[in-house]
């Protein structure tokens, strides 16, 4: 008796169980509950480097929103367990009307009783002439047309025919619900095996790891439950946690053009780009790619997107020039030069000094002199090279070339010298990933533009005819219905009778 009574309490229990992770109503809330949260992660930029955080919000608040996870909300434990909650509701939903969908689907096609042909929404009758064999005929052709299935029986003198189309459109909703789920589990998949992380990266640097504002929620787990040490590293020069990639990355260049009105460089970014390459822990060269926004690098399942760049505090960077002869179809000859250092190039037998950088300047178109501005945070805008040419120790003539410069610098000799690049005073700001989970969510996605479509414009139609003979003529009864999109099934059923009526 008491294993009985342990039983019904067990049963009792489940069956509640069930009936709340069953309910309509929890698939609302948690809905609303995970469009609000992801309201506050859209409104709050997620995972950025800490001195973009600095920039929006006071140190106090940076503390609150860290606390709970505000920063990189989406692997958060909390945000993880909502998913899960909804996961097991929505299965649990679907587990719970699916059969009666898949019985519908599968109910084999049965002559229509008498009562029946009264309930039904759409009927029509009429009398053909022609015997009872005629008119089946004409029905078939008349439900082929439109695609119908039938099913044809005989009994007590009539003849009746049972058919539909569409059957399977009652899986659209099912289908759209299995693509949330693909979603959702792609997402989970992604918050524990997965990261998301920053590398600011100077130019001519690599690096073997990336920095993470949360540790990987399986490697916690695992390390928790003493199974696996977590691959996560502590920094010990910026106190961040940081995740080994297994290879380097290196920032060979980066660089940043900037809008520009009427020859003169705004200040505005138009775009810019990173020159990556990676290398195996041999430093062998494994690829190289230039990203830029939204065209990141892939490797090993990592992802690297351009995302920010910056100045190098203190920085002394190198100058990069290109000389060739005037009126020559020649690229030149790159030139590479310490600030303040001196360069000796063979080809025009010249000393090119490097006086000074300014990070922003313009040429007065009328009087040729050049104009010197204060950037943002010290960016390069439009560098300007002062530059002296000896003739051995002898001073030939000093100069100024820039980035981008509408006049002509003065060349006094046969010829040119020209900026490429001031290298190795920024800094290229990548945002890094790792989301084994995507391509579920990928499936997910399509499934999704699949579903709605089967669940909004399929439709189950079934029609049913009674063809009895009445003395050389046939009399035909017909009726059917339509799970979905009245007003369309009539305009067909009506369709399909004149066909019959022909």
């Amino acid at each position: 008796m008491e294993t009985k009574g342990q039983q019904g309490i067990v049963e009792v229990v489940s069956e509640k169980i069930w009936k709340f992770f069953a309910s309509v109503k929890l698939a609302v809330v948690l809905l609303i509950i995970l469009a609000a949260v992801s309201i506050v992660g859209t409104v709050i930029q997620q995972n950025q480097a800490p001195e973009d955080y600095l920039r929006e919000y006071s140190q106090s608040t940076i503390d609150l929103f860290e606390s709970i996870g505000l920063f990189d909300l989406y692997h958060t434990w909390w945000f993880v367990l909502l998913l899960l909650l909804f996961t097991a509701n929505l299965t649990i939903c679907t587990l719970d009307r699916f059969p009666s969908a898949w019985k519908a689907i599968r109910a084999p096609l049965r002559p229509m009783s008498e009562e029946g042909f009264k309930a039904l929404p759409c009927k029509k009758e009429l009398t053909i002439k022609g015997s009872t064999e005629e008119a089946e005929a004409v029905v078939i052709r008349a439900l082929s047309s439109g695609r119908y299935k039938y099913a044809l029986s005989k009994e007590q003198g009539m003849t009746h025919i049972a058919s539909q189309r569409g059957a399977y459109s009652r899986l659209g909703v099912y289908i759209t619900h299995v693509s949330i789920l693909l979603i959702f589990t792609g997402a989970i998949i992604g918050a524990f095996f997965g990261f998301k992380g920053f590398l600011n990266l100077p130019e001519g640097e690599a690096s073997s790891v990336v920095y993470l504002r949360n540790e990987p929620i399986w490697d916690k787990i695992m390390d928790g439950f003493g199974i696996s040490k977590s691959q996560v590293i502590l920094d010990p020069r910026i106190g961040v946690p940081a995740m080994p990639l297994g290879y380097y990355v290196r920032c060979d260049n980066f660089e940043v053009d900037y809008y520009t009105n009427q020859g003169r460089p705004t200040g505005m970014p138009s775009e810019y780009w990173s020159q990556l390459s990676v290398f195996d822990m041999e430093r062998q060269k494994v690829l190289d790619k230039r990203i830029r926004v939204n065209d990141p690098l892939t490797h090993h399942g990592i992802t690297f997107y351009q995302s920010s760049y910056g100045t190098i505090p203190n920085a002394s960077g190198k100058v990069v020039l290109t000389v060739k002869m005037k009126n020559s179809a020649d690229a030149g000859e790159k030139v590479v030069a310490e600030l303040d250092g001196t360069v000796y190039v063979p080809s025009i037998d010249r000393t090119i000094r490097i006086l000074g950088v300014s990070p922003y300047g313009v040429r007065d178109p009328m009087s040729g002199q050049i104009q010197y501005y204060r950037s943002q945070n010290g960016e390069f805008v439009n560098p300007v090279v002062e530059l002296e040419v000896l003739r051995g120790s002898k001073p030939v003539y000093r100069t100024q070339v820039m980035k981008v410069d509408p006049g002509e610098p003065s060349m006094p000799e046969n010829y040119t010298i020209s900026y490429s690049d001031y290298w190795g005073a920024r800094y290229t700001g990548l945002q890094v990933t790792k989301d084994p989970g995507v391509l579920v969510v990928y499936s997910g996605f399509i499934l999704l533009c699949i579903g709605p479509i089967i669940a909004f414009f399929g439709s189950h139609r079934k029609i049913w005819v009674r063809l009895q003979d009445r003395k050389g003529q046939t009399a035909v009864m017909a009726g059917g219905s339509s799970n979905r999109n009245r007003i369309g099934f009539e305009r067909e059923f009506a369709g399909i009778f004149e066909k019959i009526a022909k």
